[in-house]
């Protein structure tokens, strides 16, 4: 019955495109949180904090020629592909895998610098999946194989390895959060669709339509991957949160912020303290689209949603930054509009041997500001 409110919800949510101010009077009391999906409170992991590095792979491990700046980099993301980690059906977890090495070298890391690096897990699905799931059922996108994402077989398939990798690291420290990208395509982001309305993008839509999805199975796909996440019972598990897009029945492209917000509304439902939420691509009204971070803009009304739900709820807001080509300017700004949307952390675009050269003198500040936000 539960799952049925879920899917009768999240119809009734999007068959109607509400105003952003409509969702915050109508979500101006506290959210519920169902307790028996849920460890106590206090029993989760503390969230990454500060400026983070966006890529483990990105880190000099071998030669530490990185070591100064990761002693103030509060976090680490592991770029981890689901194809390299389930080599057959119902296989376990390939060890020896990005999480065990990251794992192993902040271990080493602490015990030579005495700091402690917390990391965060996204696991890329989508074309990033292992061949024997995406043979089962996909469809063509530029010469790529695109999985049915949607289709059950799939959302088992991802059930199954959000339980083996809770089984192996829910209960190890240094593993702080795990983000949800089950219905990522090309990212670990959960709302991104390469829908246009024109020229190729216009085209691509069609091969969707034919492929099966429609508005109701997107929105049903994204509700159980918040049902796989489940076995996480200690770490923080993230979502990133985009304008959510669709296609009407003419295959013509539609996006909106407030149709995202009561995705975001029943996630904060059934994860409570344990939900993180965030976007990867900040930036300033200064960068690439920029009237979409302005005023009115889609992103802005995005952005004041997370805030509004920082403010009243204490939920944990994150954001990656643009690449700097994209942001249009330094990344300093960039920051300042993460922090005044209410981030405790953001991860930032480049290497770590990098972060002196896009901020300056202003990265250690920054990095304190971001720490101390609340």
């Amino acid at each position: 019955m539960k799952k049925i409110l879920f899917l009768l919800l999240i119809s009734a949510c999007t068959s109607v495109q509400k105003s952003a101010t409509q969702v915050k009077q109508a979500t101006a009391d506290p959210v519920a949180v169902n307790q028996s999906e849920q460890a106590s409170p206090g029993s989760f992991k503390k969230p990454l904090t500060g400026l983070v590095c966006r890529d483990f792979d990105r880190i000099d491990v071998a030669n530490g020629s990185d070591d100064d700046m990761m002693k103030i980099t509060n976090g680490i993301v592991i770029q981890l592909y689901w194809k390299d980690i389930q080599l057959q059906e119902n296989a376990p977890v390939q060890r020896n895998n990005k999480v065990d090495n990251a794992i192993n070298w902040v271990r080493k890391f602490k015990t030579n610098h005495g700091v402690e690096i917390p990391i965060k897990i996204r696991l890329y699905s989508g074309i990033f999946s292992p061949d024997w799931l995406i043979n089962k059922s996909y469809f063509m996108l530029n010469e790529t194989k695109v999985p049915k994402y949607w289709e059950p077989h799939y959302v088992a398939a991802y059930a199954d390895i959000q339980q083996k990798l809770a089984a192996l690291y829910d209960d190890v420290p240094e593993i702080s959060e795990i983000e949800n990208g089950g219905t990522g395509i090309k990212s670990a982001e959960n709302f991104i669709r390469p829908y246009g309305l024109k020229g190729k993008k216009a085209m691509q839509n069609k091969l969707f339509v034919s492929a099966g999805l429609t508005r109701e199975k997107d929105s049903i796909a994204i509700v159980k991957s918040y049902n796989a996440m489940v076995p996480w019972k200690k770490t923080l598990i993230s979502v990133c949160y985009s304008s959510f897009q669709y296609l009407d029945r003419d295959g013509d492209a539609h996006e909106s912020a407030a149709l995202t917000f009561p995705f975001i509304d029943m996630f904060i439902q059934k994860f409570g303290k344990q939900a993180v939420i965030g976007n990867n691509g900040l930036r300033t009204n200064a960068g690439h689209n920029g009237d979409d971070f302005e005023e009115g803009g889609e992103r802005y009304k995005l952005y004041n949603y997370f805030k509004m739900l920082h403010d009243t709820k204490g939920v944990t807001v994150y954001f990656q930054t643009s690449t700097t080509e994209r942001s249009g300017s330094s990344l300093a700004p960039v920051i300042r509009e993460g922090i005044q949307y209410g981030a405790k952390y953001i991860e930032l675009p480049t290497a770590p041997r990098q972060y002196r050269t896009l901020l300056g003198a202003d990265l250690e500040p920054l990095n304190k500001e971001v720490k101390n936000n609340r």
